[in-house]
């Protein structure tokens, strides 16, 4: 090589020495050394070479929009600090190589068309008119309008701005959302979010929805289209727009299959490998199977890249080259295929199948296929589908059409294909495959005793807590089988006589239900990240249905005096003759019984009155989603709330209706028929302002049971603080009852709750947030005194909130506000949520939102009039409040991004919440 100029290159990987040599081969030589390709080159051969190798010229800057209409550059620096972001910049793609688009442009536009993910290439091209225009749905105006709406925004509404778009999977939806993007990226900076969901969650949204669906208009453009690319292409290379344009109807799916798959080898391996990504397709959203794991199947022994990727192209068989879509993840850069669209892949599965095999027998092939469990490249990828096609349960919230109790596979074998025997067999074998995993167990007992299979349900259960016995979600299914079984017991027994020996075999049962319950209440409070309060909830159920189960057998059933023969049973040391000896092991736990399920249900109350309960519970896609959680828990509480006091109040209650006066009841006996009436805890009156049917002549009789003189009568905490959340909630709904206590009672009654704040439990420390708020009447004295007792009421509030968050996001729990400051005096000062209703009642939920998350519904008159407006600065973007002059009063604004950036006077309404204070609607004072 003597006169050349030449530069010796490291290339630390078999895969870009290939690249390498592709290129350089037969003007250089080559030689390995430590497993490292050392290449002679010349100067010029590497310049060429690397020109035709990237995609893309070097560029080293970024430019994003600013408000102003310029532009300004993004550091390489600060862009690899936002990884997980991808940033659409004003001058994407510009840097492409003519080389690389004259080379590229037609494959990049066909992989689109066949189905692939769209690419930010994809519109750089169509906009300088490389390749032809990419479609605009209808979905894509929407959103567009949405935005640009919120583009022309005024300065003091909020600055970040999330739409989402629902969309069938393969309709089109992430299309649309790029195409905004793309067409909008030269306008406030547009940024993708990898964890959109993470990023956004916090934020109302705004909703477009994406279907498989065409309008009218539609489909005329993609008729026109689909003519202008059959000029260009065979219609099986834009197999997916081919379908798109047909809607894809079912009867073109099926005769399109029908048509793929004549003369197919049934018995090939590669017709196997079809139906395995086929049957992941169906049932795991994203799911694929990477190209070494189908090479590996294939049985490919060739090692260099460019051999083997072009040998393992030619292996496939015809049917399988149309099907299969390659993908190549830009983090992880593991190639990979799946089937073109999941609707394709479950039509393929179904005639693949049909008369031949069950998707079970196909599922048990896949599991036992070892050379594909085995493989070692993207093995983590492919057991994370693998697991997810036995364990993931559909999820409306995730996209799916339903939610399911178990992975959609498992529910279909066992409701269309062989039943629950052969899903048993299923699990087992994955159970056994994946190293004995608890979670697999756990599915295995839900399975078990979903069929009433007991004592399998049990020996599963336990195998699953021996390996897992601090984790609450398999504690709970353990308590699951017992309160199944418990109420299976319950069903066989429920036309005999119920004699203390009769059931005495459920009561054990729902008591050792309850126990689990209890060892799962103890495991979530000791984890970190994450809450599960399902252990609470189906102990407050176990413990309602052994109630009247107890209520109900022949020593209690006396009509005279058997109430309160059970109720000197349960509340007291007395035993009956005729229990003495048949539930001897239980006498201790029926005994705790009151005190337990009332403490379950306190925390549930508690839990409750701190984050949103008008939503749905956000359960994260977990295999151990416990089966306890309620989509309704305000109503939930209230009805078992209610449900635990009739059992422990009956008969006194049956005789205060024969006009038996308050004065002769028991303390005891007047809170469990406040229970039963719906005053036992602070959510359960709380909600009686959503719920308003007879709430008013309720709260009167709940206010009348109370004491005359409450303050003489030395209540304890809880007593103290349902009595106050009455008087508040009837003010609320009748302003001018003459059965409200004064707020200066309440007041004085506040002053019985212990000194030392740790003490005080948190419905007390929430009550004093809003019982001693000052009024502009009070002295400078009395209004600092006031803002004492509140800051040092809030302090312990914060603490007592991050023990509950732990470490979970906040997204996952969203404050919620119970009251806000209302312009009045007194009582009247406290205006519930329930009354903004009026403002936005002829709005859609999700408009409602939108309109108080915009500011929109702050602006109306009627929220002017009913609310207050306080003052307040801003100081490095903290919110504080004016008035307290000792200490600083911080105030946690609800919405961050309204907080302005410089330090700046403001008002903004006030909200109470389990946390303490909140801003609302802030505004800048001009």
């Amino acid at each position: 090589m003597e006169g050349h100029e030449d530069i010796i290159c490291i290339c630390e990987s078999e895969k870009n020495f290939q690249k390498w040599q592709s290129f350089a081969e037969g003007s250089c030589g080559t030689e390995t050394v430590n497993n490292s390709s050392v290449v002679g080159m010349k100067m010029s051969h590497i310049d060429s070479t690397l020109q035709q190798i990237q995609p893309l010229n070097t560029r080293t800057s970024k430019h994003l929009p600013v408000f102003v209409k310029g532009t300004c550059l993004l550091e390489t620096l600060i862009e690899e600090q936002m990884y997980s972001l991808e940033i659409l910049s004003v001058d994407h793609c510009n840097e492409t190589s003519k080389e690389f688009i004259d080379e590229e442009k037609a494959n990049i536009e066909e992989q689109f068309y066949r189905g692939g993910t769209v690419k930010w290439l994809n519109f750089w091209l169509a906009e300088h008119k490389y390749v032809g225009e990419v479609i605009e749905r209808d979905a894509y105006k929407d959103v567009s309008k949405l935005l640009n709406d919120a583009l022309r925004r005024k300065v003091d509404q909020p600055p970040v701005n999330s739409i989402n778009i629902y969309h069938h999977p393969g309709s089109g939806g992430s299309t649309v959302a790029r195409q905004v993007l793309w067409n909008t990226r030269k306008d406030l900076s547009c940024r993708r979010s990898h964890d959109p969901e993470i990023k956004c969650k916090e934020s109302p949204l705004q909703n477009v929805s994406v279907t498989h669906k065409l309008s009218d208009q539609e489909k005329r453009k993609f008729a026109g289209k689909r003519k202008v690319l059959e000029e260009r292409y065979e219609p099986e290379f834009i197999l997916t727009f081919v379908l798109m344009s047909e809607g894809f109807s079912d009867e073109y799916v099926q005769k399109f299959v029908e048509h793929l798959l004549q003369g197919i080898d049934r018995q090939s391996v590669v017709t196997r490998l079809i139906c395995y990504v086929a049957l992941l397709n169906t049932y795991v959203q994203n799911s694929f199977i990477s190209q070494s794991h189908c090479q590996a199947l294939l049985g490919f022994t060739i090692y260099l890249e460019r051999f083997r990727q072009h040998g393992f192209e030619k292996s496939l068989s015809d049917q399988a080259k149309l099907v299969f879509l390659h993908l190549k993840d830009e983090k992880t850069h593991i190639e990979s295929i799946r089937i073109i669209h999941p609707l394709v892949a479950k039509e393929i599965l179904h005639q693949l199948l049909e008369n031949q095999q069950t998707q079970s027998s196909l599922a048990m092939d896949l599991l036992c296929e070892n050379v594909l469990f085995e493989h070692r490249f993207g093995r983590e990828e492919y057991l994370s589908s693998l697991r997810a096609l036995f364990l993931r349960r559909a999820r409306i919230s995730k996209g799916d059409k339903t939610d399911s109790f178990f992975a959609p596979l498992i529910e279909h074998v066992c409701e269309k294909e062989e039943g629950p025997e052969k899903a048993i067999e299923l699990l087992k074998e994955a159970f056994d495959c994946f190293h004995k995993d608890p979670f697999f167990a756990q599915q295995l007992a839900r399975l078990h005793y979903t069929y009433e299979k007991f004592e399998d349900a049990k020996q599963w259960a336990e195998t699953a807590a021996k390996q897992l016995p601090n984790n609450s979600y398999i504690l709970d299914t353990k308590g699951q089988v017992y309160k199944k079984w418990f109420q299976a017991k319950c069903k066989a027994i429920d036309n005999k006589p119920k004699t203390a020996e009769q059931i005495a075999d459920a009561v054990e049962t729902a008591l050792k239900a309850v126990k689990c319950f209890q060892e799962c209440e103890k495991a979530a409070v000791a984890e970190k990240d994450t809450h599960n309060s399902s252990g609470y909830v189906s102990e407050v159920e176990v413990a309602c249905s052994l109630l009247k189960l107890i209520s109900s057998s022949l020593v209690f059933a006396n009509q005279a005096s058997g109430h309160s023969e059970c109720m000197k049973y349960l509340l007291t040391d007395y035993i009956p003759e005729e229990v003495e000896e048949a539930w001897q092991p239980f006498h201790v736990g029926l005994k705790k019984l009151h005190k337990t399920t009332e403490d379950a249900l306190e925390w549930i109350s508690e839990d409750l009155s701190y984050f949103q309960t008008d939503i749905d519970l956000d359960g994260e896609e977990t295999p151990e989603c416990p089966e306890g959680m309620i989509s309704h828990p305000l109503k939930w509480l209230a009805k078992k709330s209610s449900e635990y006091g009739k059992y422990f109040s009956e008969a006194y209650f049956s005789a205060l209706q024969g006009q038996l006066t308050p004065a002769n009841l028991t303390p005891f006996q007047k809170r469990m028929i406040i229970y039963e009436l719906g005053g036992g805890n602070i959510t359960s009156v709380l909600s009686k302002l959503t719920d308003q049917r007879e709430a008013v002549p309720l709260l009167e009789k709940i206010v009348s049971l109370y004491p005359s003189n409450p303050i003489k009568a030395k209540f304890g905490q809880m007593d103290i603080v349902n009595y106050i959340t009455a008087h508040i909630t009837l003010n609320c709904l009748s302003p001018h009852n003459q059965n409200i206590a004064p707020l200066k009672d309440l007041q004085a009654l506040c002053h019985q709750f212990p000194n030392d704040k740790r003490k005080c439990l948190t419905h007390a420390l929430f009550l004093l947030t809003l019982l001693f708020w000052p009024e502009d009447h009070d002295t400078d004295v009395e209004k600092e005194t006031k803002y004492e007792i509140v800051q040092s009421a809030v302090e312990h509030l914060e603490k007592g909130y991050w023990i509950k968050m732990k470490d979970i996001l906040q997204r996952k729990k969203r404050l919620y506000t119970h009251f806000l400051l209302g312009s009045g005096n007194g009582l009247d000062k406290f205006v519930h949520k329930k009354k903004f209703d009026r403002v936005t009642k002829l709005f859609s939920v999700s408009e409602k939102r939108m309109k108080w998350f915009r500011g929109e519904a702050w602006k109306k008159p009627e929220i002017a009039t009913m609310l207050k407006r306080v003052s307040g600065w801003t100081e490095d973007g903290v919110v504080y409040l004016d008035g307290p002059r000792k200490k600083k009063f911080n105030i946690l604004p609800l919405h961050f991004p309204s907080v302005p950036h410089s330090n700046e006077n403001i008002t903004f309404y006030l909200g109470f919440t389990f946390r303490g204070p909140v801003a609302y609607n802030i505004v800048v004072q001009q």
